[in-house]
């Protein structure tokens, strides 16, 4: 297998994903992607969910717990359901294939952001964007 050489001026997001890129498949990290629903009583902004999980996670499991189920949020949508009168916001959480119910669970102990109720539901589980995206 012929290799492809890397040539990169300064470490910036290109020069990252490129050389993410020479990897081959099998080296890869595996990851699972959630997709989660948030019921809450008033619009809840992505900062903040964020900062909740991350906090929710380095409680639960530490530094080095945290640090291992590699969090990231993907997308996150905030809309008003129009017969409950609720704020619904739906989004997608990348995590590391062997952490998920690790993740789950530190979803499921968050249960208010900013001072705002909150319940957060798991959707689905998807190997790949696409498939989380259409779930």
């Amino acid at each position: 297998m012929k290799m492809k050489s890397a040539k990169c001026k300064s470490q910036n997001k290109f020069c990252i994903l490129h050389f993410a890129l020479l990897l081959p498949p099998s080296l890869r990290e595996r990851k699972r992607y959630l997709v989660f629903a948030v019921i809450s009583e008033r619009e809840i902004d992505k900062r903040e969910l964020l900062k909740e999980i991350r906090d929710s996670t380095y409680s639960l499991y530490g530094d080095v717990g945290a640090s291992e189920s590699r969090i990231w949020l993907i997308g996150y949508d905030k809309k008003k359901d129009a017969d409950t009168g609720t704020d619904v916001g739906v989004g997608i959480l990348r995590c590391a294939h062997d952490k998920v119910e690790e993740v789950r669970a530190a979803l499921a102990c968050i249960h208010s952001v900013n001072e705002a109720r909150v319940g957060i539901r798991v959707v689905g589980i998807s190997g790949t964007i696409k498939g989380a995206i259409f779930s």
